[in-house]
């Protein structure tokens, strides 16, 4: 009787394990892919100083799409101009960790990687810079 009952409890955890195992991975909320509205950039350059020191200007969007594509057009001022860093491509993320993959304007294949926050609509990216230990912090609403 007792190794009928060990059988049966093993058999339920193998069950119970293989379900766990085909399941998804979770995916964030579905608010998580939409527009986004830049509202702050800073960058952390750590021979000027522990301060990040904000950037001027600042606007435009970033879309995150379910399919993992992204579409990012930022613009600063700055000099009496606006600048504009559009970007198209894949992204990707697990946990807190995002990566963005794209062509740059030379066509060089370029991966930017971070981490990210959304918390009551505003996403957090702070992105790895050049050189090491040197940031980028943008804040962003969604829509």
């Amino acid at each position: 009787m007792k190794l009928r009952i060990l059988f049966s409890f093993l058999a339920l955890l193998l069950f119970a394990s293989q379900t766990h195992a085909q399941q998804a991975p979770a995916s964030p909320k579905a608010g998580f892919y939409t527009t986004y509205e830049y509202l702050t950039y800073a960058i952390l350059d750590q021979s000027a100083g522990p301060e990040p020191v904000a950037a001027q200007g600042v606007g435009g969007t970033l879309t995150l799409r379910p399919n993992g594509t992204y579409q990012k057009r930022l613009t600063l001022a700055a000099n009496g101009t606006t600048l504009h860093f559009d970007q198209d491509g894949r992204f990707a993320f697990t946990a807190d960790h995002i990566t963005f993959i794209y062509t740059d304007s030379k066509g060089q294949p370029r991966t930017d990687e971070g981490t990210f926050v959304l918390r009551n609509g505003l996403l957090t990216l702070t992105m790895q810079g050049f050189p090491a230990g040197n940031q980028g912090i943008y804040t962003l609403r969604g829509h």
